[in-house]
């Protein structure tokens, strides 16, 4: 369930974000990266596995969003899908951030 706070909209992701969850929420990421709001925030607190397809997912939002001068953030990204997004220097493109930051 997604929030809009100003101009931001954050958009919670829950358990693991595989393949499977990639492909249920390409309606949504498509959706949001229509947006009008200036900013969007993954919430990805809850996720504790991230593959291939999920890193895919993010990636094909940030550029939709950055073609249309919009930004994402992805927040409180921790364990397994830290280490895989450092490896793959996704927090060198995307900014990773925490509540603090807000």
């Amino acid at each position: 369930m997604q929030a809009i706070t100003g101009s931001v909209v954050t958009l919670p992701i829950h358990d693991e974000f595989d393949a499977h969850i990639a492909r249920q929420m390409e309606p949504e990421f498509e959706s949001l990266s229509q947006t009008e709001e200036s900013e969007l925030i993954l919430d990805l607190t809850q996720v504790q596995f991230i593959d291939s397809c999920g890193i895919g997912a993010i990636v094909f939002l940030y550029k939709r969003l950055k073609s249309r001068d919009k930004k994402l953030r992805l927040l409180n990204v921790n364990g397994q899908p830290r280490q895989l997004m450092q490896m793959l220097r996704i927090d060198k493109v995307i900014p990773m951030i925490t509540s603090a930051e807000l």
